[in-house]
């Protein structure tokens, strides 16, 4: 008897950690997103859960009407929303992507550098040969194909 009894004490711990580690905070975030969705209202600018932007410009209890663009209108579930944007997370976002650019041209930079330093020691190699008298045998062309005897004319 010893031995079931161990193993339905393992059985309950493995049911109370995965309640704590999986149902709870799912519970929670389920909920949290519910308020979100009670709280939106015309005018607000938010993300879709695929990452589509827009701003609401009708609501109704099942779905909302985005505006993705100027005079481009779309038709979403309310569960679809995914976050509302607020003007400060649009600027952070906005600064991050200003960023990008500077990064990429100083990698471009450094690309070009290195090419530079690659193309001087190329240079400098064929420079040293030339002093040496050494120049690089080329490869001997492929022979031509035989050409095709011509037919006599009848």
């Amino acid at each position: 008897m010893g031995g079931g009894a161990i193993i339905f004490v393992y059985i309950i711990l493995f049911v109370g950690v995965f309640y704590f580690l999986a149902v709870r905070p799912q519970r929670r975030q389920r909920r949290a997103h519910q308020e979100m969705l009670t709280m939106l209202k015309k005018g607000d600018e938010v993300v879709t859960i695929g990452g589509m932007y827009g701003t609401i410009k009708e609501l109704r209890e099942d779905y909302v009407v985005l505006e993705v663009a100027n005079r481009v209108k779309v038709k979403y579930l309310k569960r679809a929303i995914s976050q509302i944007v607020s003007e400060e997370e649009e600027y952070e976002e906005y600064e991050d992507y200003e960023e990008e650019p500077e990064e990429l041209e100083e990698a471009d930079e450094s690309q070009d550098e290195a090419e530079d330093e690659s193309e001087e020691a190329e240079d400098e190699s064929e420079e040293a040969e030339d002093e040496t008298g050494e120049a690089e045998e080329e490869e001997p062309a492929p022979p031509e194909a035989p050409k095709a005897p011509k037919a006599p004319k009848t």
